[in-house]
C-alpha cells in the first residue's frame, strides 16, 4: 500500500520550494510502493514520535525530560514489524527462513550505518585530537556498532573509571541498534524452534510461540527490574536480555491482532471495538505527556510507555479516529519514514556540535537543517540498496557483502587510531595528552594507564601487575611504590618527575574505586557493590606483590580517595587498622609508608568534568563558543578542611605514633594558606580533571615540595 493510498498528496506549497521538495519528499513517496498492501502508516507515525521525542531531548532535556524514552517506543515496533515480516512470509525450510530475515535486515539497517559510522569518524578526526581521553573509546564504540555489539561496549566502558561525560561520544546512539541486532539474532531461532519456518499447525504453533514469549517476556521483565532496583542501571540499559520484555510486548501485540483475523483487521478479539478510537486517541495524549512530563516513577515512566505503544499497535486502524489520522498525516508519515536515518544522524552532528561551535541557540537551527539533509541523503542509500533490482553483489550475496563490507569499514576506523592517527586533526594543539585523565604513561618505560591501571571490575591478573609497572633505570636506588586508586593513577606525571630526577626508580599500579588499603565498612558502604567485589583480592594481591619486591629504603606510597567523614566508629576502627597492618608489612622488609592527605573536593562536578580541549580557542570553536563550564570551579578553603580534618588528624596521628608512617599532606599546595577559596585552576593552569582528579599540571604542581618531603624523611 503505497504513501499516497491512505495520505493525502503532498505538493510544494508554493513553487520556489519545488526543488527542495523534491530533493526531501520525492524518495519517500517513490519508496512506498515497495512496502506493500500490509503496510501501515501509523505505525510510521508512531516511529515519528519517537524519533522527535528523542531529537528533543537530546537538544535540550528541558523541552522533552524523557524524550530518550523513544528508544523504548522503537523496541516495541521493531517486535512487531520483526515477528509481522518473519511470519508474513512463505518458506520452504529452516534455512530458507533464516537467510531470507537476514538479507533483508542486512540491506535494511547496514548500508546506512556504515556510511554513517565511517563518514563520523572521519568528521571526529578533523575536530577531536587523538591526546583527548573520548577519541579512542569513540572510535571504538563505532566499530563495535558495526557488528551489532556497541551496547555491551558502552556496558564495559560505563564501568570505566575515567569515562568523561557520555554525551560527547557520537557513537554513544548506537546502542539500542545493538540491543535490536542482537535480538535479530536470537528471535527468528525461537519462532524456529516453535515450529515455523517449516510446515505445520499453524494455529498449535502460534500458540506455542505466544506462550513461549510470554514467559521470556515475564522474566525478562523481573530482569529488568533487578538490575534497576538493584542499582545496576547500567545492566538494566543496555543488554538486550534486560530489554527483552520490550521487543517481546511488540511480538506479543502482533500475535494477538494476528490471531483475530487478518493482518488489516486489528485486534477484533479485543472487546472494545465501539471505543477503539478514543482509546487510542487517549493513548497517544498519555505517550505525548509521559514524553514531556515524567511520572515521579521512572521505571513506571518505562512500564507505561511500553505498554501503551504495544496497545496503539493493537488497537490503531488505518484512516479510523483522530489517532490514526494525526499518526498517518503524510508530514508525520514521511518523518517515520526517515526515523532510521534521522536518529543515525541527529545524535553525531549534536556531538559534533558539541565539540565546535557548541549547542545553543544560534546552532539548534543549522543541527537540525544538518540532521535533514543528512537524513534525507542516508534514506536515499536505503532506498537504493533495500529496492534496487539487478545482479548486484549486494543484491545476490548480502550476508557476504555487508559483513565483509563492516570489516572494511573497521579497518578504516583501527587506521584512524592507529597509522593515520591525528593526520586528520585540524586544530592546534595537538598535544593534549598532558592535560588528559585517562591516557596516562611515563615515557621511556612500560609504565601506562593501558598496563597500570584497572577498571574496578576488571579480573585480577595473574602477575598482580609485576614489571610492567614498575622502572628501574636508577640502580642501587631505592624505589617510590605509588599504590592506590584513580587518584594515585592521577600521579603519573609527578612519577615521572621523580624517575627523571635520578635518585628513585618509581613503580604505579592502581584500581579506579578501590580505597587503598582495604577496610570495611567504607564510608557510605559501597564496599557491597558488585562494582567492587575485587577490591579486597586486589588489595590481597598487591599487598603480596609488594612483600615479594621491597627493599630496604623503599617507599610505598598510598593515594587515594579517603576523606572521611567516616560514618562509624567501625569505619573508623577498620581503617586505622588497615593502615596499620599495612605499615607493619611494609617495615618488616625495612621500608616506609607514606600516606597522602586528601585534596579539596569540587562538589559540582558536572560543570568540570567534560573534555579539557572545549576550552581552547581552535579555528572551529571561536571564544564565543566556549562553555561556561571553561570557567574555575570554586569551594571555601575553610568547608574542606573542616570535612576532612577527623581524616588529616587521624593520619598525623598515626605519624607521630609509628615510625615506619609517614604523611604528605598535599592541600596546601594546591590551595595555598590566606585563599578564602579553593579553585580547579591556578593562575590560568588547569589543576583538576574534575570533582577531585588532579591533572598532569596539578600533580607536576605538588613535585617541588614532595621532592623535599622525601628528602626530609631520608634524611
Amino acid at each position: 500500500m503505497s504513501l499516497k493510498r491512505h495520505c493525502h498528496p503532498l505538493e510544494p506549497p508554493v513553487p520556489l520550494l519545488g526543488v527542495i521538495w523534491g530533493f526531501f519528499y520525492e524518495p519517500l513517496r517513490r519508496s512506498a510502493p515497495q512496502r506493500g498492501g500490509t503496510y501501515r502508516p501509523e505505525i510510521d507515525g508512531l516511529r515519528a514520535l519517537a524519533v522527535l521525542a528523542v531529537i528533543a531531548n537530546h537538544l535540550n532535556q528541558a523541552v522533552a525530560r524523557e524524550g530518550f524514552l523513544g528508544v523504548d517506543i522503537f523496541f516495541v515496533i521493531s517486535g512487531y514489524v520483526v515477528t509481522s515480516s518473519l511470519l508474513a512470509r512463505q518458506v520452504t525450510s529452516p534455512l530458507s527462513f533464516l537467510r531470507s530475515f537476514y538479507a533483508r535486515r542486512f540491506k535494511r539497517l547496514l548500508p546506512a550505518l556504515i556510511v554513517t559510522v565511517v563518514l563520523v569518524a572521519l568528521l571526529f578526526c578533523l575536530f577531536v585530537s587523538p591526546g583527548e581521553d573520548l577519541f579512542h573509546p569513540s572510535m571504538r564504540t563505532g566499530i563495535a556498532s558495526l557488528f551489532g555489539i556497541s551496547n555491551l561496549y558502552l556496558l564495559r566502558q560505563g564501568a570505566n573509571y575515567f569515562s568523561l561525560a557520555i554525551s560527547f561520544n557520537p557513537f554513544l546512539h548506537t546502542w539500542s541498534l545493538g540491543v535490536e541486532e542482537q535480538f535479530y539474532l536470537f528471535w527468528p531461532l525461537l519462532l524456529l524452534a516453535c515450529g515455523f519456518g517449516r510446515a505445520g499447525a499453524e494455529r498449535a504453533r502460534q500458540r506455542r510461540l505466544a506462550f513461549v514469549t510470554l514467559l521470556l517476556l515475564v522474566a525478562s521483565l523481573a530482569l529488568y527490574l533487578r538490575f534497576s532496583l538493584n542499582a545496576q542501571v547500567d545492566q538494566a540499559f543496555y543488554l538486550m536480555p534486560s530489554r527483552f520484555w520490550q521487543l517481546a510486548m511488540g511480538c506479543l501485540a502482533y500475535l494477538l491482532h494476528r490471531g483475530g483475523g487478518t493482518v488489516r483487521d486489528l485486534g477484533r478479539a479485543v472487546p472494545i471495538e465501539s471505543h477503539r478510537s478514543k482509546i487510542a486517541t487517549g493513548l497517544v495524549a498519555a505517550l505525548v505527556l509521559l514524553l514531556v512530563i515524567p511520572l515521579p516513577l521512572s521505571l513506571l515512566n518505562v512500564l507505561l510507555i511500553t505498554v501503551f505503544t504495544a496497545m496503539l499497535l493493537v488497537l490503531l486502524q488505518p484512516g479510523r479516529g483522530l489517532a490514526a489520522s494525526l499518526l498517518g498525516h503524510p508530514w508525520i508519515v514521511a518523518i517515520g519514514l526517515l526515523s532510521y536515518s534521522l536518529y543515525l544522524w541527529h545524535w553525531p552532528i549534536i556531538v559534533l556540535a558539541r565539540w565546535t561551535l557548541g549547542v545553543n541557540r544560534l546552532t539548534i537551527l543549522p543541527i537540525l537543517v544538518a540532521t535533514l539533509i543528512a537524513a534525507s541523503l542516508s534514506y536515499r542509500l536505503e532506498i537504493l540498496f533495500r529496492y534496487s533490482k539487478g545482479e548486484a553483489v549486494w543484491q545476490s550475496k548480502p550476508l557476504l557483502f555487508f559483513p565483509a563490507l563492516s570489516l572494511v569499514a573497521a579497518g578504516v576506523i583501527v587506521g584512524l587510531q592507529g597509522p593515520f592517527k591525528g593526520s586528520l586533526f585540524t586544530g592546534r594543539f595537538k598535544a593534549e595528552a598532558a592535560e588528559s585523565s585517562g591516557n596516562k604513561k611515563i615515557d621511556g618505560t612500560t609504565i601506562s594507564t593501558t598496563n597500570c591501571f584497572l577498571d574496578p571490575t576488571a579480573p585480577l591478573p595473574p602477575d598482580h601487575g609485576s614489571e610492567r609497572c614498575r622502572a628501574m633505570p636508577n640502580a642501587d636506588h631505592p624505589t617510590i611504590y605509588f599504590e592506590g586508586d584513580s587518584h594515585a593513577h592521577a600521579l603519573m606525571a609527578l612519577a615521572q618527575q621523580i624517575l627523571q630526577e635520578g635518585s628513585h626508580n618509581v613503580s604505579l599500579f592502581a584500581r579506579g574505586g578501590c580505597l587503598t588499603p582495604y577496610f570495611s565498612p567504607w564510608p557510605g558502604g559501597r564496599q557491597d557493590d558488585d562494582r567492587y567485589k575485587l577490591c579486597r583480592a586486589h588489595a590481597s594481591s598487591r599487598a603480596k606483590y609488594l612483600k615479594s619486591v621491597l627493599k630496604p629504603g623503599d617507599r610505598v606510597v598510598v593515594v587515594s580517595f579517603v576523606r572521611g567523614p567516616f560514618d562509624s566508629v567501625d569505619s573508623v576502627s577498620s581503617y586505622r587498622n588497615s593502615v596499620l597492618n599495612l605499615a607493619r608489612d611494609i617495615q618488616s622488609k625495612a621500608a616506609s609508608l607514606v600516606m597522602f592527605a586528601p585534596l579539596p573536593l569540587f562538589a559540582d562536578a558536572a560543570k568540570i568534568a567534560f573534555p579539557h580541549s572545549l576550552c581552547r580557542v581552535e579555528w572551529f570553536r571561536p571564544s564565543w563558543a566556549l562553555s561556561d563550564a571553561c570557567q574555575p570551579a570554586r569551594v571555601k578553603r575553610d568547608r574542606e578542611i573542616s570535612d576532612t580534618g577527623s581524616l588529616r588528624d587521624l593520619l598525623l596521628a598515626l605519624d607521630r605514633e609509628v615510625p615506619a608512617i609517614k604523611v604528605f599532606d598535599p592541600f596546601p599546595i594546591i590551595c595555598p594558606v590566606g585563599q578564602e577559596f579553593c579553585s580547579t585552576y591556578s593562575g590560568s593552569q588547569r589543576i583538576f580533571s574534575d570533582s577531585n582528579h588532579l591533572t598532569d599540571a596539578g600533580a607536576l604542581k605538588l613535585y617541588p615540595a614532595f621532592r623535599a618531603f622525601l628528602a626530609r624523611i631520608d634524611a
